[in-house]
């Protein structure tokens, strides 16, 4: 039980899953005789707390940028580096091309 409790919430913050498709889960699990049906209740009570407290919690300005970075997201600083890198390239190209 504790392990597939572990598992269904991981999924819903990690995949952001509807309650819908977690309890379609549920039933399933339910009706594989996984939980009994006292834990799928309970189960479910537990995500709809999780999945309030994750919508009520602001992320944190420095949560955003260590997710960004794991996503190799480019800020700001680096395309605007980039550009003028592109910019210098293109007019050495274009000197090389007119000589």
């Amino acid at each position: 039980m504790e392990e597939m409790k572990k598992l269904l919430l991981s999924t819903i913050g990690a995949a952001a899953i509807s309650i819908e498709k977690a309890d379609v889960m549920l039933q399933e699990l339910i009706e594989k005789g996984k939980l009994s049906v006292k834990e799928g209740k309970e189960l479910r009570e537990e995500l709809l707390r999780k999945k309030k407290e994750n919508e009520s919690a602001p992320v944190k300005k420095d949560e955003l940028h260590e997710i960004l970075e794991t996503m190799n997201y480019a800020g700001q600083r680096e395309l605007a580096a980039l550009e003028e890198r592109v910019r210098k390239l293109e007019e050495r190209l274009d000197a090389m091309t007119k000589e």
